[in-house]
């Protein structure tokens, strides 16, 4: 099963995750065939965060990661500088 990492920083978290639960960006999600999602933020560093995706196939990881709507979430919702982005495969 592949996943996809994210760490990204946030000019407001809570805009920012408010806007990633939205029924509109979890049907987006889910079109591109993420299967789930979770955030957490960071500790002492809270506009932080991680994303860690679950999906099948890793083509749609990748199709989703450079989307037009992702880059539109981002951009209306507070995101500072580009994320770091790993793609993974689970060996366990």
């Amino acid at each position: 099963m592949p996943y996809m990492f994210v760490k990204i920083t946030l000019n407001d978290f809570n805009q920012w995750k408010a806007a990633w639960d939205s029924a509109e960006q979890v049907q987006i999600r889910t079109a591109y065939g993420c299967k789930s999602a979770r955030v957490y933020q960071g500790y002492e560093r809270t506009s932080e965060a991680v994303i860690l995706m679950e999906w099948d196939d890793i083509g749609e990881a990748k199709d989703f990661g450079i989307s037009d709507e992702l880059r539109e979430l981002m951009n209306h919702t507070g995101g500072s500088g580009s994320p770091d982005v790993l793609f993974l495969n689970d060996v366990t």
